[in-house]
């Protein structure tokens, strides 16, 4: 059944900001957009890359020059028409960015992926896609692509040499340098004459379910949260530190989102990020939930490594912070609420909350003296924005960086939208939820009957708006399945809606366990919560068609030796000693006390039973390219051990 008009949450966009007022709403290209940037920020730094132990900036004008050379180069040396599709096979890096600015500004389409794709997900990328130009960052690959895709016309290459049909980058920007009038007129005429409906890049999914699927995304889709996301986070010419990828849609946008507010981009990777963050000082940085994750453990770690006393105090006082937090939580109105609370409930949660975050307040100031505040410094000291994206966010994870001072800035997004659908406010940070919706979108919880789900209840998340994808390219078939003929795309993801209006979204329909009593356990939701805890580094949750929920643990190397110490147990044979009964009942009553914490889980969804896993979760096996579980295939792989665990 359809909801009436009355049913669907609709929220009115609000007024454009002012470096987009000169491309009026609805007329919106990036070529369009990156040109007003351009006139407002044009002499401003726009991209910086680590040299000589700092980093070196260039403008907004010279990354116009250099992509608008580039674009002339693709004119004249490789005949690129508007609507042909380029690979672009490259990590994140500055040519990144010039080469799609490139590619836009010629009306050329941008299939982004990166460099260590595994071979046989590129390849079946590239057989679909069906590239004019391919464009890598190293030539290693070479021999790979020009089997997959027969028909190219094109190869360049950043890093590595000419030769054998292959183009240098450099070499294509000294040429287009170089180009004649007319080249660059015609560069110049093509910006101009790209339409808001015309494609713009088809981003292939990471396939946790299936064969990766081609988003086609326009022009146009791209508009919405170029305009909104600024105004939420009300930034602008502050430093960035950009580690994640961009053939991310999510990394993607907040790149495009951060060139909008005239920010520059420091350069980083995950090896060099503990180094860059003290020299950038980041105000605002795009995260995904396993950093933070690293980071929460890594503080217990550090206390670990304490003498005793310090150890159990240090401890101790976090404790009290997380309660202090919790209290001030509830007085500012941060705490969610599934429904109102009632007059007299409300004013005991807030009188408890006052003497408690009274009481505890120098407990806190205490807590952030000795391990908090180190924490802030370690990340630059003025970060104001940490958005996290790209999947849930564990509860504990996220009250801890709440007591210490960094509130966390969760967002729902999926590269069908591009890419953040909602985002929690960032002046008044609600914990546990996602967000409103982002103005100019529409969005409807249904329940299995197709009907409007009651206030509080748990339903499959639809929405609408300029910003959803045109359809999986070349597949009419996967499209249908997903979007309606009005509109609606069905994300296949579970959520609930606050008193408030905010979205909790608890996970994917597909990874939802349904057990022999019928009950629904939300896999990824508690997997997180268990991965949360420095005991363990990742963990499955298994159960479907089960009496009981169970559960794969790899275990933290460091908590596991330290573990078997304490036992008296030898620690050089690890396979030993994660079949050790002890070690075994240790984790098994950890994971059920995870598990039994009713404010989080249902009573069906503790944990049982354990087994202990050494085993690295592989890249295209077990896991996405996006290091998200492939369940399904997990369930496929180890169905054996799975009837093991069940059986004994």
């Amino acid at each position: 059944m359809t909801p009436s008009a009355s049913e669907v949450r609709t929220t009115t966009a609000a007024p454009t900001g002012s470096a987009e007022e000169a491309v009026p709403p609805g007329t919106a290209t990036l070529p369009r957009l990156f040109a007003a940037w351009v006139a407002r920020y044009g002499g401003e730094p726009a991209l910086a890359e680590r040299r000589n132990g700092g980093f070196e900036s260039f403008t907004y004008a010279e990354l116009d020059r250099r992509a608008s050379a580039l674009a002339a180069a693709f004119v004249q040396e490789l005949g690129l028409q508007r609507g042909e599709l380029v690979a672009l096979i490259c990590d994140n890096r500055p040519e990144w960015m010039v080469c799609s600015l490139a590619i836009h500004f010629v009306g050329a389409v941008d299939v982004p992926r990166a460099s260590e794709t595994p071979p046989a997900i590129l390849e079946a990328i590239l057989r679909h896609a069906e590239p004019a130009v391919v464009i890598l960052e190293h030539p290693a690959q070479l021999p790979l692509v020009r089997a997959a895709a027969p028909g190219l016309r094109s190869v360049v290459v950043i890093d590595g040499e000419a030769g054998d049909g292959v183009l240098r980058y450099a070499d294509l920007l000294a040429c287009g340098g170089e180009a004649a009038p007319e080249v660059r007129a015609e560069v110049e005429r093509r910006r101009v004459e790209v339409e808001p409906d015309d494609l713009a890049t088809v981003i292939y999914t990471s396939g946790t379910t299936g064969a990766p699927k081609g988003v086609a995304l326009t022009h146009a889709n791209y508009e919405l949260n170029l305009r909104e996301l600024p105004k939420l986070l009300e930034l602008e010419r502050v430093p960035v530190v950009t580690v994640l990828q961009p053939w991310h849609a999510y990394e993607r946008q907040m790149q495009l989102m951060y060139l909008s507010k005239g920010c520059c981009l420091h350069y980083s990777s995950v090896l060099r990020l503990r180094g860059d963050l003290p020299l950038v000082r980041p105000v605002v940085m795009a995260t995904v939930p396993e950093l933070w994750v690293k980071l929460y453990k890594g503080v217990f770690l550090k206390i670990d490594g304490r003498p005793p006393g310090r150890r159990r105090l240090a401890r101790w006082l976090v404790a009290r912070a997380l309660t202090s937090a919790r209290a001030r939580r509830v007085l500012e109105g941060r705490e969610p609420e599934v429904r109102p609370r009632g007059p007299l409930r409300r004013a005991t949660a807030r009188a408890w909350a006052r003497v408690v975050a009274v009481a505890l307040s120098p407990f806190h100031a205490l807590a952030d003296r000795l391990v908090f505040r180190e924490l802030r410094a370690g990340l630059g000291g003025r970060l104001r924005f940490p958005c996290v994206g790209g999947g849930p966010l564990p509860g504990a994870v996220d009250e801890f960086f709440d007591a210490a001072g960094l509130t966390l800035l969760e967002g729902y997004g999926m590269t069908e939208a591009i890419v953040v659908m909602a985002m929690r406010d960032p002046f008044h940070r609600v914990l546990r939820s996602t967000g409103h919706i982002i103005r100019g979108m529409e969005h409807r919880l249904l329940g299995d009957d197709g009907r409007p789900c009651p206030p509080g209840g748990v339903g499959r998340l639809q929405v609408r708006g300029p910003n959803i994808m045109r359809g999986y390219y070349k597949d009419p078939a996967r499209t249908a399945e997903v979007l309606s003929g009005d509109g609606w795309l069905d994300t296949r993801d579970l959520a609930l809606a606050h008193a408030d209006g905010s979205l909790r979204v608890l996970g994917r329909l597909d990874d939802t366990l349904v057990l022999t009593n019928g009950e629904n356990v939300n896999a990824p939701y508690l997997e997180n919560e268990l991965c949360a805890n420095e005991w363990i580094d990742r963990a499955v949750v298994v159960g479907e068609g089960r009496p009981y929920v169970a559960a794969f643990v790899k275990p933290s190397l460091t908590h596991l030796e330290g573990l078997a110490r304490r036992l008296g147990l030898p620690v050089d044979d690890l396979a030993a000693l994660v079949a050790d009964e002890r070690v075994v009942k240790h984790y098994r009553r950890l994971a059920s006390a995870i598990s039994a914490d009713l404010r989080r889980f249902a009573p069906y969804e503790r944990i049982h039973r354990v087994r202990l896993w050494l085993e690295d979760f592989r890249i295209g096996h077990e896991l996405s390219q996006t290091l998200k579980l492939r369940r399904h295939e997990f369930s496929r792989l180890y169905s054996s051990e799975i009837d093991d665990l069940y059986a004994s």
